[in-house]
């Protein structure tokens, strides 16, 4: 039977929406809404231990390739020469980090009564988490599908203000 993970990164003016269908080994919805948001489609391999496939869309996207265990995901979204590394570890308590050194965030996220709740990046900047735990896997992947959305939504943020040109020249 489908299990539903729903929630919300960040607050009620400035957040982002995730609701997403785990069925027979595929995740799919969306990350943040129908205007801002994008697409979730990923596969997870019980067997081989791994996640894969995108989000966002088919043109402006990014691959997800990670391996899982009940108390870890680690991997990569993004190719090999644009992609980022992920890193979440725990069960009851998960940390870890998307991106470098520098340029990234952490996950401070506490497993309570079926829900995921903490922050993604630091207590200043950064958005809080609340979305329900998936039933049937490792809370360590509803935490990725979390992660995934802040990341997803700080991308689409820096790629639309390097487009912009905005401000008056006066000559």
């Amino acid at each position: 039977m489908p299990s539903q993970v729903h929630g919300r990164i960040g607050g009620v003016i400035d957040g982002f929406d995730v609701s997403a269908t785990i069925d027979q080994g595929r995740v799919y919805g969306r990350i943040g809404g129908l205007i801002s948001g994008g697409d979730l489609n990923l596969i997870i391999d019980e067997v081989s231990g791994t996640i894969s496939g995108r989000i966002g869309g088919a043109m402006i996207g990014k691959s997800v390739d990670m391996e899982y265990g009940p108390d870890y995901v680690h991997g990569r979204v993004g190719g090999a020469i644009d992609g980022i590394d992920l890193n979440l570890n725990g069960v009851d308590s998960i940390t870890g980090r998307c991106g470098g050194g520098v340029i990234g965030f952490d996950a401070d996220l506490a497993v309570d009564r079926g829900m995921i709740a903490g922050r993604l990046g630091g207590r200043i900047i950064g958005n809080s988490v609340s979305v329900n735990l998936a039933e049937d896997l490792p809370p360590v992947v509803t935490a990725l599908i979390a992660v995934l959305t802040h990341y997803y939504h700080k991308e689409m943020e820096e790629r639309a203000s390097s487009g912009s040109h905005g401000g008056s020249h006066n000559s």
